[in-house]
C-alpha cells in the first residue's frame, strides 16, 4: 500500500507586504522523512499552476528525475520558487512508487494582471505611463509593483506639472479559471500650477532676458500658459548652465541654496489659486579665451621597453622606441578638432572642447579602439607682462633641463601668439587664456564578447540580430554599430533603439546591450486620400508588420472614389530560411478614371444654365498578381526582381477621347506581361523622416517583348535622394539638451527621372501593328504636374505643350524642399522649389501624332504665309482673354523643342514652382497642406526665376496620403 506525507505540511507564508521571507529548514519534517531522503525522485508533478507552465517552474528547481532526494535540494528550490514571486503557497508532498519517489509541488499562484485601465487619464498619454511602470499585462501582481506603479503615474503627473494629483489603485477580483486580475488606476489629475515669477539673481554680464530666452519654463502671461513642470526646471538648470560655459565662464555654476521653486498663494489673504515662484541664483565667474590645443601620444613603455598605452598591432614587442607607431598621427588628430590654433584669443567655448573630445574618442571607435582615454589637462596663462616674461627669459634658467622645459613650454603656450594679443589688444590684458594638453591612449583594441538584447516581448531575438552589422568576437567598430542601430529602428517595430556598453570578463572585452521598446505593428485603419489626378478616395487597411514576431509583412486594403476603385493583398517575408533574400506576393484589382488634355465646353441656350465642361476620360481597369524577390547585398545595397502578369481593359469612354482608346475599348481584355529588375542603395538615416544620408534606386521594366501580350517597352527609372541636416535646436551643442536633437532642420534634395522606349514584339506578336494597336498604352505615358510631381500646376495646364497633355515618353523632376520642425514626430513647416518637364521620342511617334511632328514646321510656314497677322495674334496673344502671353505658341508647342535631346534638357525648358506649406504626419492620414507658386526662368544667374504676368498667384495645394513628398 502506497504512504504519502507532506514534507511540508500546510507549509504556506503570506506577507501582506508582499515581501516573501523564508526561513524553513528540513528539521520540521515529519518523523518518516527517512523514508524519502535518499531515495531516487522518478516523478515530478506540478499541481494548481495555472498560468506558469510546468516547463518554466522546473527551470527554477534544482531537483531532477534520476537525481537523489536530499534535504539541500529541497530547501535551495523551495527558496528558489518564493523567489521567484509567482506563488503565495507552496506545500512539498513525497510518495513512495517503484523505484523511489513521486515529489508533488502543491502551489498557489498569484494572480497576475488581465488588463490595466486608466481611469482620469486625460493630459498624460496612458501609453507613457504603461512604458515606465513595472506593472505589465500578464504579469504576477506584488504589491510593491503596485505601490511603485502609482509612485511612478505621479511622479509623471509632477514632471508635468499637475502637484495636486492624487492616484487610486483597485484590483478586481480573480477570475477562478484563469486568475487573472483587472487593475484599475483611478487618477485625479487636479489641476496645473502657472508659473507667476522667474527670478534670476547673480548674473552680472549676462542678460536676464538672455536667460529667460533660453528657458523652456515661461510666466504666466497673455500668450503663455506658464505652467509648472519640474522635468522643465531641470532641464533648464542643465542649459543655462551649458550656456554661460559656452560663453567662457567656465567657473559659473547654479548656486544650490538660491535655485529653487516655491509654491505661494497667489492672494495669500483670499487662498484662492496657488501659484509657483522660480528662483535661478547663478554665480558667472570671469570669461576666459582660448590659447590652443596640444595633442600628444602617451608612448609610456614598461620595464622591457613596449609600449603600455600604445596599440599593439603597429607595434610588437620588439619595435625600437623611436620607431613607436600611433594608430593615428597628430597632425590627423588636430584635423578631426573644431578648435585649432587659428582660433587662439577667441572666447573658451566649452562645448566646442567637448565636442572636439568626443571626436577623438569616435574616431579611436571607428578603428575597435573603444577604450582608448582622451585625457585633458587644462593649463591657464594670464595674459599680462609678468606671465609672459616668465616663458620669454627661458636663458635665465638654472639648468639646461629647465630651459629646455621653458622651451618647449613656451611654443605649447603659444607664447608668442599671446604676446601679440598682448600688444594688439589691450582690452584683454589681464584675462585668463586655457590652454589644453590632450594625452591619447590607445589602449588595447575592444572586442564584441557578447550581444545581450533586451525589451522585445514580442520580436523575435534573430529578427534584431540579423540586422547587426557585426557578431560576438568582433572588433568593435563604433560606424558598423551605429549604422546596425538605424537599420533595427528603420524595421518601424521599435519606439526607441539604444544600444550600450558593458565592461567584458577582462579589459579587452565589451558586452553590447540593445534595449528596445516595442510600438504596435498592427493596423486597422480606415482613412482617406487625395490626388490632383485620382481626386478623392475613401480606404480602409488591415495590416500586421511583424507577424507573430517574425518580421514579416501582411496587409489588406480595399480603395474607393469617383476616379479610383482598388483592392491589393499582399505578403511578405522578409528573411527567407533566415538568409537576406526576401519574398513577396500580393495580388490586386484596379479601376482608374484617366483624364485627357482634351476638354470641350457646351453652351446651352438656358441662360439660366451655366456651360458644361466635357473632359476626354475612360476607366482602366487591370487585375493581376506580382511575384518578388529582392537580396541583400553587403551594408546597404540591395537587388530585387518582379514578375507581374496581368489583364488589362479599357471601358466608358467619352466622346473626347481618341480613336486609339476607341480601339482599345473594343479589344477587351488584353495580356500585359512584365518583368522588373532593380538596384537599391540605401544610408538614410531613418526611412520614416531622414535627416541625413541618400538613396539611389535604378530600376528596368522590361514589357511584353519577349514575355508576350500587346504592351512592348522598356521603361527605366532612376531616383536619387538626399538628405542634409543643416542644424538642430541644440544649435552645434549650444544648449546641453539630448531631447533637442530631434529639432533637426533638414534639406531634401531629389530628382526622379524615368524613360520608356518602345519596343518590337518578338514571337507569335510580329503582325501587331503599331498605329492601329500601339506598343506603348495611353496609361503607360507619363503626366507632369498636381500634388504628385510638380506642385501649383495642372496637369493639362494651358501652360504647357499641347502634347504634354496626352502624356510622354519621358520625364525628368526634382524638388529640394527645407523642413523646419515644429513638432519632429508630427509637424513640419516646409518651404520647397520643384522643376520638371516632359519629353518626346520623336522617331517613335505613331500615328496623327507622328504626323504632327514630321508636318509641324511646314504647316507653320504656310499658317504664316496664309495670314501672318493672323498668326502673330496666335502665337503672342492669349485668345481666351486678349492679354499677350507669358510664352509664345511656337515657343510653347515646337517639336524641335519637346524630343530628348541634351539641348533641350536645360533649365529653360522646364517648368516650375515654389512655396510653403506644412506636413503633418499623421501615421493613418498623413496630410500635405501647401501654397505654390509658378515660376518661369529668367536664364539670369542673380536672379534665375520670375513670376508668370498672367498667372502669379499662389495655388491651394492639399493632399491626403504620401504619394511623392
Amino acid at each position: 500500500m502506497k504512504r504519502k506525507v507532506s514534507i511540508y505540511k500546510s507549509f504556506a507564508v503570506i506577507f501582506v507586504s508582499g515581501f516573501f521571507f523564508y526561513s524553513g529548514e528540513i528539521s520540521q519534517l515529519f518523523s518518516k522523512k527517512s523514508d524519502y531522503f535518499g531515495k531516487i525522485v522518478r516523478e515530478i508533478k506540478f499541481n494548481g499552476n495555472k498560468n506558469t507552465s510546468d516547463s518554466d517552474i522546473s527551470g527554477l528547481l534544482e531537483l531532477r528525475t534520476g537525481k537523489l532526494l536530499t534535504k539541500g535540494i529541497i530547501d535551495r528550490d523551495l527558496k528558489a520558487l518564493f523567489a521567484s514571486g509567482f506563488f503565495y503557497f507552496i506545500d512539498i508532498k513525497a510518495e513512495e512508487m517503484e523505484g523511489g519517489v513521486r515529489v508533488i509541488f502543491d502551489l498557489r499562484e498569484r494572480p497576475r494582471v488581465k488588463e490595466i485601465e486608466f481611469i482620469g487619464a486625460d493630459e498624460v498619454f496612458p501609453a507613457d505611463l504603461r512604458d515606465k511602470m513595472p506593472l505589465k499585462d500578464n504579469e504576477v501582481i506584488t504589491p510593491q509593483k503596485v505601490t511603485k506603479s502609482r509612485d511612478i503615474i505621479l511622479q509623471k503627473y509632477k514632471d508635468e506639472g499637475f502637484f495636486l494629483a492624487y492616484v487610486k489603485v483597485e484590483l478586481g477580483k480573480p477570475d477562478p479559471k484563469t486568475n487573472l486580475v483587472k487593475v484599475r488606476f483611478i487618477i485625479d489629475e487636479g489641476e496645473e500650477i502657472p508659473v507667476a515669477k522667474i527670478n534670476i539673481y547673480g548674473n552680472e554680464t549676462i542678460e536676464t532676458s538672455e536667460i529667460l530666452g533660453l528657458m523652456e519654463l515661461k510666466e504666466e502671461g497673455l500668450f503663455e500658459g506658464g505652467n509648472f513642470k519640474e522635468s522643465s526646471f531641470e532641464k533648464d538648470k542643465e542649459v543655462i548652465q551649458a550656456y554661460l560655459r559656452s560663453k567662457g565662464y567656465l567657473d559659473s555654476e547654479l548656486i544650490r541654496e538660491g535655485t529653487n521653486w516655491e509654491i505661494h498663494w497667489e492672494n495669500a489673504e483670499k487662498k484662492n489659486r496657488r501659484v509657483i515662484i522660480v528662483n535661478i541664483k547663478l554665480y558667472e565667474g570671469q570669461v576666459y579665451y582660448f590659447n590652443g590645443y596640444t595633442v600628444a601620444h602617451d608612448m609610456t613603455t614598461d620595464g622591457d621597453g613596449r609600449p603600455i598605452f600604445l596599440n599593439k598591432e603597429n607595434n610588437p614587442p620588439d619595435t625600437p622606441k623611436d620607431k613607436l607607431k600611433p594608430l593615428f598621427t597628430v597632425q590627423e588628430v588636430e584635423k578631426s578638432l573644431d578648435y585649432s590654433s587659428k582660433d587662439a584669443g577667441e572666447i573658451f567655448d566649452e562645448t566646442v572642447f567637448s565636442r572636439d573630445r568626443a571626436t577623438v574618442n569616435e574616431l579611436y571607435g571607428s578603428k575597435g579602439h573603444i577604450f582608448a582615454q582622451v585625457i585633458p589637462r587644462r593649463k591657464i596663462v594670464s595674459l599680462d607682462s609678468e606671465s609672459l616674461e616668465y616663458y620669454e627669459n627661458c636663458t635665465s634658467r638654472r639648468t639646461e633641463v629647465e630651459k629646455k622645459s621653458c622651451e618647449e613650454e613656451y611654443k605649447q603656450l603659444n607664447i608668442r601668439k599671446l604676446r601679440e594679443i598682448y600688444r594688439d589688444t589691450p582690452e584683454l590684458r589681464g584675462r585668463k587664456f586655457v590652454h589644453v594638453d590632450f594625452t591619447i591612449r590607445e589602449n588595447n583594441l575592444a572586442q564584441i564578447e557578447n550581444v545581450i538584447i533586451k525589451g522585445n516581448k514580442k520580436t523575435q531575438d534573430k529578427v534584431i540580430r540579423r540586422e547587426l552589422l557585426f557578431k560576438s568576437g568582433d572588433l568593435f567598430d563604433s560606424t558598423l554599430v551605429n549604422r546596425s542601430r538605424e537599420r533595427i529602428f528603420n524595421l518601424g517595430y521599435f519606439k526607441e533603439v539604444n544600444f550600450n556598453m558593458r565592461p567584458g570578463s577582462d579589459d579587452t572585452k565589451m558586452n553590447l546591450v540593445i534595449e528596445v521598446l516595442e510600438q504596435p505593428t498592427g493596423t486597422v485603419s480606415m482613412g482617406g486620400g487625395y490626388g490632383t489626378i485620382t481626386g478623392f478616395t475613401i480606404f480602409t487597411e488591415i495590416g500586421e508588420n511583424n507577424l507573430n514576431g517574425t518580421g514579416q509583412k501582411v496587409s489588406g486594403r480595399l480603395e474607393f472614389g469617383p476616379y479610383r476603385r482598388s483592392f491589393q493583398i499582399s505578403w511578405t517575408e522578409p528573411w527567407m530560411y533566415d538568409t537576406p533574400w526576401s519574398l513577396s506576393l500580393s495580388m490586386f484589382y484596379f479601376s482608374r478614371t484617366i483624364f485627357l488634355g482634351s476638354t470641350s465646353t457646351i453652351s446651352i441656350s438656358d441662360s439660366t444654365t451655366s456651360p458644361t465642361v466635357e473632359n476626354a476620360t475612360y476607366d482602366n481597369n487591370g487585375l493581376g498578381i506580382t511575384m518578388g524577390v529582392a537580396h541583400r547585398l553587403g551594408t546597404n545595397w540591395t537587388h530585387f526582381h518582379r514578375y507581374t502578369p496581368a489583364f488589362y481593359s479599357y471601358s466608358n469612354p467619352t466622346a473626347l477621347v481618341s480613336d486609339a482608346v476607341l480601339a482599345n475599348v473594343r479589344r477587351g481584355w488584353q495580356f500585359r506581361s512584365q518583368v522588373t529588375n532593380g538596384l537599391a542603395y540605401d544610408i538614410r538615416d531613418n526611412v520614416f523622416a531622414p535627416t541625413r544620408g541618400y538613396d539611389l534606386l535604378f530600376q528596368v521594366d522590361n514589357v511584353g517583348q519577349y514575355l508576350g501580350g500587346s504592351s512592348h517597352f522598356d521603361q527605366y527609372r532612376i531616383l536619387a535622394e538626399y538628405y542634409h541636416t543643416w542644424f538642430d535646436f541644440t544649435f552645434g551643442g549650444l544648449i546641453r539638451n539630448n531631447a533637442l536633437r530631434r529639432w533637426r532642420v533638414v534639406q531634401e534634395f531629389r530628382t526622379s527621372d524615368t524613360f520608356i522606349f518602345q519596343r518590337a514584339p518578338m514571337g507569335g506578336s510580329h503582325n501587331q501593328d503599331p498605329v492601329q494597336d500601339p506598343y506603348i498604352r495611353p496609361q503607360d505615358l507619363l503626366i507632369i504636374g498636381g500634388y504628385e510631381s510638380l506642385r501649383g500646376w495642372y496637369y493639362n495646364d494651358q501652360k504647357y505643350p499641347v502634347e504634354w497633355r496626352d502624356g510622354a515618353q519621358h520625364r525628368i523632376l526634382f524638388d529640394t524642399e527645407i523642413r523646419i520642425p515644429i513638432e519632429p514626430s508630427l509637424l513640419w513647416l516646409v518651404v520647397f522649389l520643384d522643376g520638371g518637364a516632359l519629353y518626346e521620342q520623336v522617331n517613335r511617334a505613331t500615328g496623327t501624332k507622328k504626323d504632327y511632328f514630321e508636318s509641324y514646321d511646314k504647316n507653320k510656314a504656310d499658317q504664316i504665309a496664309a495670314n501672318p497677322i493672323g498668326w502673330y495674334i496666335q502665337n503672342n496673344f492669349n485668345l481666351q482673354n486678349g492679354r499677350k502671353a507669358d510664352v509664345t505658341y511656337d515657343e510653347l508647342n515646337n517639336p524641335g523643342r519637346l524630343i530628348l535631346s541634351s539641348d533641350n534638357v536645360a533649365m529653360d525648358r522646364m517648368r516650375y514652382s515654389w512655396g510653403v506649406g506644412l506636413r503633418v504626419q499623421i501615421p493613418v492620414l498623413p496630410l500635405r497642406i501647401y501654397f505654390a507658386q509658378k515660376l518661369k526662368p529668367t536664364g539670369n544667374f542673380w536672379a534665375p526665376f520670375e513670376r508668370y504676368e498672367s498667372d502669379n498667384a499662389f495655388q491651394f495645394v492639399f493632399g491626403i496620403g504620401d504619394y511623392r513628398f
